[in-house]
């Protein structure tokens, strides 16, 4: 390498490492040479913009993923044969919930696809784990706490506890989450479980209920906005639980522009709670997957907007169809094309490494 490259001004050098968003391009960076790699310490590691993971829908159940870099527009290929035969539900941190797909082996686990760290949990005869709460963001190294939504064959829906000093799940909430039907979005907001759903008295009249995930008991349920019959998604915010209701996103034949996006947040500070419409929230970008969404601000990453939604849509008929990245701008009211993944749906995660 030509001296002059090698010897950059940190400041320079700085100047250029704050913009590698992907964690690919700053690993890159850092092995360019000795001194650049000094200069970049991974405590000034950048922030890390969302990543479309796909998996390969070839093969069932493949370990083979890629990678979408909105801001690059690059695709990386990843290996994770600890994914092999598994299926994941949702990811929350940077870790993806993993089930095995045999019935000889469906014991759940915490993979992060970045690192190919993996934790594996206590099994538990349960169709599924939604992740609810992750105690540390490195609970590979320190598993303080692992909060799941859990569905088992004889008790229903429960919250699952597990820490590294237990050989087994605490259920909790059984009796209060056996009296309401689920249908849709669950979130984890301020220590409490959230979701949509009706009681069994008020059959597919929606509501949303807080239950208390220390005693699993039900702290409050409040209506949804008038002639609203459901929401899509919940989000949880820095300030405030959000919930987003979606039009046209799963009409065929409806182009991506076309979609269009409401944005609720839930008031507490009156009884009961209620929701207000919103049409601005500020510099945050919401990145929505299937039944939840994260939040992240746009603050840090040059030349990123918020206010925003960024989703995926199917476009096309069943014969001759494409996956579109979109990005919804409340203020103005309009969606457009951002991007070009592969032709397979994908979950939205931040990397974790």
């Amino acid at each position: 390498m030509p001296r002059q490259w090698a010897e950059l001004h940190p400041d320079l050098l700085r100047h250029i490492y704050t913009k590698l968003y992907v964690p690919v391009d700053f690993i890159c960076f850092r092995a360019v040479c000795k001194g650049w790699c000094t200069g970049a310490p991974p405590s000034e590691r950048p922030p890390q913009f969302p990543l479309l993971l796909e998996r390969n829908l070839d093969h069932k159940y493949s370990s083979e993923f890629k990678l979408y870099s909105l801001p690059t527009g690059k695709t990386y290929s990843l290996q994770l044969p600890e994914a092999q035969n598994k299926m994941f539900f949702g990811q929350l941190e940077g870790y993806l919930v993993t089930f095995g797909a045999e019935d000889h082996d469906c014991s759940p686990a915490l993979l992060n696809p970045f690192t190919r760290t993996e934790l594996l949990l206590p099994f538990y005869n349960s169709y599924y784990f939604i992740p609810l709460y992750i105690g540390t963001t490195d609970p590979i190294r320190n598993p303080d706490s692992v909060v799941m939504l859990v569905y088992c064959p004889k008790r229903g829906h429960c919250i699952g506890f597990w820490n590294k000093d237990e050989d087994d799940w605490g259920l909790r909430g059984d009796s209060c989450l056996q009296r309401i039907i689920f249908s849709g979005p669950v979130v984890c907001h301020k220590g409490r479980l959230l979701f949509i759903g009706y009681s069994q008295h008020t059959i597919y009249k929606c509501r949303l209920y807080a239950i208390d995930l220390t005693t699993g008991g039900k702290l409050f349920d409040a209506g949804l906005p008038s002639q609203m019959h459901h929401f899509d998604c919940l989000v949880n915010a820095p300030t405030a639980l959000l919930a987003i209701e979606q039009h046209n996103l799963y009409s065929d034949g409806v182009p991506l522009e076309e979609c269009w996006f409401e944005v609720y947040q839930l008031e507490e500070g009156e009884y009961p709670p209620h929701w207000t419409k919103l049409s601005n929230i500020g510099d945050l970008m919401i990145f929505l997957n299937s039944y939840n969404g994260f939040c992240v601000s746009a603050d840090g990453f040059n030349g990123i907007r918020g206010n925003c939604i960024y989703f995926t849509k199917l476009n096309g008929n069943e014969h001759n169809s494409r996956r579109l990245i979109g990005r919804y701008e409340l203020g103005e009211e309009r969606s457009e094309v951002v991007g070009l993944p592969r032709d397979t749906n994908g979950t939205w995660i931040v990397p974790n490494v």
